[in-house]
This record gives structure tokens, C-alpha cells and sequence, in this order.
């Protein structure tokens, strides 16, 4: 087996080498420090590493979540079987899971410690399909349908979103609109967004919001850093609101948000 690989042993450490012999009771992989003969019993994971990966004989574990930027989607979708949970500003929750390598489907939920919880909060289904996917060039459809407890405070968005670049080095585009109960809340909008891994558990992250409401321009930027692990993202940033009337706050409301990949 020429690949790295990765091992991941009991004890926590990660082995990152490549495999040169097997027996049925232990695994010799040969690493930048020399040859180990791990028992089988103690290795709780071993996976073929993509190249990308690899950088300079270290480790770099992938974006565990690519699917999305802060808040809006990329272009790409969760392989079949896997999935994450988040929570976004303590009380806002979120599930997704890959039925197909091409459809997703996610739910949420807002959590506030309101009189009538059922109510009050927010309660929304998010389906979103792959209608492109490859290595480098990503196209998505998909909307996101809500609704409080109440109604008929409901409200739907549907977009289409492309993603161009690798997972550590990417640009999303897309368009989208949105509509509320009442038609005069209906809004088109265009997303440009991206990110950059600048360290092995650092990338820079940015998406932007024009909308279209009441033959008016408005402009929301999101801008800030995801910090990756194995299976754990948080991300830490800033939203601002630039349009007629606003008063922006530099450098923004800060945005918070974890989520963990299973």
C-alpha cells in the first residue's frame, strides 16, 4: 500500500505514514520517524488520506464542515451516511444528515426560553440536492422552509449555489429568494462567499448578502475564521448591515457557532 494513511490509536495519538506490512494481528506503518508495529487491537481507525490532506509529512484534517460557510450553503453536499449536528449562538440548533452522495436534508430549531416555546420559536426543514458534483466545481439546489409554532408566521428561501476550488480554497456564488407570510417581506438575493486555510486548523471565511427589498440595495457582510479539528469546527466572526438607514457597528455583531461531524 503506497497511500499515507492514518491511524489513529486507543491512546488518543495519530500515527501519519504509509503501511508497508500486514499481518493478521498487527499493522507496520513506516513514518518520517521510523517504523512502527502497531497490534491491530490498538488501532481504532485507519484510513487512506487524500492527498490534500498532506501537507509537508503533517496531518491536515479535512473541513468538517464544507457543506456550509457561517451560515449559507456551498455548492457541495455530505457524502451518503455521514453528518453533523451544530448550535449557532447557544440557542440555535441544527442537524443534517447525506442520504445520497447528492441529497442532504437538514432541520433546526430555535431553543429561547420564551413563555409559549412552541410558539415563539423557529422550527425549519432544509433539503438541498446536487445537481454538479466533482473535485473542483460544486452546483446545488436547495430552500429552506420555517415556520413558528403559530401560524401563519411562516416563511420559505430557495436557492441555487455554486462552488468553485478545493475544500481549503474555495469560492461560492449563488442566488436566492426569499419570502415571508406577507408578500411585502419577499426578497431576492446574490451570496459571494469563501474561504482559505491559512494553518492546519485555521481558515479565513467570508460571505456577503445583496439583497433586493423594495427596489432597495442592501448589503450584509459575514467575515472571520473557522477553527478545524478531526470532527469539531467553531466558528467565530462578525455580521454587519450596510443599507438606507443603518447605522453599522464596526467591526459587527459577533457570530459563534460549533459543529461536530459524525
Amino acid at each position: 500500500m503506497n497511500a499515507s494513511v492514518s491511524a489513529k490509536l486507543r491512546d488518543g495519538s495519530v500515527l501519519l505514514g504509509r503501511v508497508s506490512e500486514q499481518t493478521t494481528d498487527s499493522v507496520q506503518i513506516t513514518t518520517i520517524n521510523g517504523r512502527f508495529v502497531i497490534a491491530r487491537s490498538a488501532i481504532t481507525e485507519l484510513r487512506l488520506l487524500d492527498a490534500r490532506e498532506v501537507q509537508d509529512g503533517t496531518y491536515w484534517p479535512p473541513d468538517p464542515q464544507d457543506t456550509r460557510l457561517f451560515f449559507g450553503p456551498t455548492g457541495r453536499t455530505l457524502a451518503a451516511g455521514t453528518g453533523y449536528v451544530s448550535d449557532t449562538y447557544i440557542f440555535l440548533f441544527n442537524g443534517a444528515v447525506g442520504i445520497t452522495d447528492r441529497i442532504m436534508i437538514a432541520a433546526g430549531l430555535s431553543a429561547l426560553p420564551l413563555p409559549d416555546f412552541l410558539r415563539n420559536n423557529v422550527f425549519y426543514l432544509a433539503p438541498k440536492i446536487a445537481l454538479v458534483r466533482g473535485d473542483s466545481f460544486n452546483l446545488a439546489v436547495g430552500a429552506m422552509i420555517g415556520s413558528t409554532g403559530g401560524t401563519p408566521s411562516s416563511a420559505s428561501l430557495y436557492y441555487l449555489a455554486a462552488t468553485n476550488g478545493v475544500p481549503d480554497a474555495s469560492f461560492t456564488y449563488g442566488l436566492g429568494y426569499a419570502s415571508a407570510a406577507a408578500s411585502v417581506h419577499n426578497a431576492s438575493f446574490l451570496m459571494l462567499g469563501g474561504n482559505k486555510r491559512v494553518a492546519r486548523k485555521l481558515s479565513l471565511m467570508t460571505e456577503n448578502y445583496v439583497f433586493l427589498f423594495r427596489h432597495e440595495l442592501t448589503w450584509a457582510p459575514v467575515y472571520g475564521v473557522r477553527f478545524i479539528g478531526d470532527r469539531l469546527s467553531t466558528d467565530v466572526g462578525f455580521v454587519n448591515y450596510l443599507g438606507h438607514n443603518a447605522n453599522p457597528v464596526f467591526p459587527g455583531v459577533p457570530w459563534l457557532g460549533f459543529a461536530l461531524k459524525f
